[in-house]
């Protein structure tokens, strides 16, 4: 069988952050018959600010090119990022919105008469990906308030492009001083490095 191709996108712009050895825990877990490539976004120089929304197209960005060129060679999308303010931090959202276009992602035609709403061609469709996030506080707060930032990565971005999510893992209470603990946080990497092994 080919090996499977896995792209590993760190959206924390902190390197010293959990969310960093998270990443890179599934990376190492991974069996040794997948290719991975990753995408550590703090330390690329590209400009997350969609500058003209949809109106007319930035100048072109080679960070840019190489995720979507990534993207189109990953069988398996890894996404790991903290929740903040109940959404996912500034960095990430302009990588959606700067990768994730029109075009390349997908396409609306909402010419149907009979069509609620618009009909999406899913271009990255066949892929599947993990999501693992962090939160400050109690994840299912969110869940329950309908702000699941994980909900809104699953259905409304990914889910719009055709990737399936297929495995969720999220960690409450990260730097938490009654909470938070380095027992804790090892319990939780071993259910990364778990979700990794299955990649096989």
């Amino acid at each position: 069988m080919p090996a499977k191709h896995i792209l590993a996108v760190l959206g924390h712009p902190d390197a010293g952050s959990f969310n960093h050895a998270i990443v890179q825990r599934y990376i190492s877990s991974l069996p040794r018959d997948c290719e991975v490539r990753t995408l550590m976004l703090g330390e690329l120089d590209f400009d997350p600010v969609l500058r003209f929304g949809y109106r007319q197209r930035m100048a072109p960005d080679p960070v840019v090119t190489r995720s979507q060129e990534l993207l189109l060679w990953a069988d398996h999308v890894v996404l790991v990022f903290p929740c903040w303010w109940t959404g996912v931090p500034s960095l990430l959202k302009g990588w959606f919105d700067r990768v994730l276009t029109p075009g390349f992602a997908y396409n609306e035609d909402n010419s149907g008469l009979l069509s609620l709403g618009m009909r999406t061609e899913k271009h990255l469709a066949g892929r599947t990906a993990t999501l693992i996030a962090t939160y400050h506080g109690p994840s299912w707060y969110f869940t329950i308030n309908g702000f699941s930032p994980v909900r809104v990565v699953k259905h409304q971005i990914l889910g719009l492009c055709g990737i399936r999510t297929t495995q969720t893992l999220q960690l409450s209470w990260v730097d938490s001083p009654k909470k938070d603990s380095p027992a804790r946080r090892e319990a939780f990497l071993d259910q990364v490095t778990h979700a990794a092994a299955r990649m096989g």
